[in-house]
């Protein structure tokens, strides 16, 4: 509960909620969003396999955008041009501690569920990774920045979210 509050202080979310892996994180906020079978989910292929397979895993279908070149990071026009009647949630990789480019992400008025495992002392525009996607993932693994040896996070300002992720 202490580090549930204290993380989500940092971050300046409303809700932190700490999971057994980044991967339980992703994989339960997209179902926390309803992502099912039917489902697409626009994603980057430059990223550990846990994020394409928690979209498998939740029954949808990856769809995989390329990058920009300069950052490495989901190119926002690309995703505008992948967008189909089926896509239900965006779910970009902060590469390398990287943000993506969240304004041009939010203004497609999906649900985000933002992959952040290494970003978790990023800002992007005066705002900490954690504090404005609908669903933001953090790893706590050995190799990340904050470590405590496995396990992750989830922050969100949404209580249905933070609520569907608890039980």
């Amino acid at each position: 509960a202490e580090l549930e509050e204290r993380f989500a202080d940092y971050t300046g979310a409303r809700h932190a909620v700490a999971l057994s892996s980044g991967t339980a994180a992703l994989h339960l906020s997209l179902l926390a969003l309803g992502v099912g079978p039917g489902d697409e989910v626009i994603t980057t292929p430059i990223t550990w396999p846990s994020t394409a397979n928690v979209i498998v895993h939740a029954g949808a279908t990856p769809v995989f955008v390329d990058v920009r070149e300069d950052d490495l990071n989901i190119d926002p026009d690309r995703v505008r041009e992948a967008l189909t009647a089926q896509t239900k949630t965006l779910l970009p990789v902060d590469f390398a501690g990287q943000p993506c480019h969240y304004d041009a992400l939010l203004e497609l008025g999906l649900p985000i569920v933002e992959d952040a495992a290494h970003a978790v002392e990023s800002v992007s525009h005066g705002r900490k990774v954690g504090s404005f996607a609908d669903a933001t993932c953090f790893s706590l693994y050995a190799t990340k920045n904050v470590a405590a040896g496995e396990g992750g996070i989830v922050t969100t300002n949404d209580d249905a979210v933070a609520e569907a992720i608890r039980e």
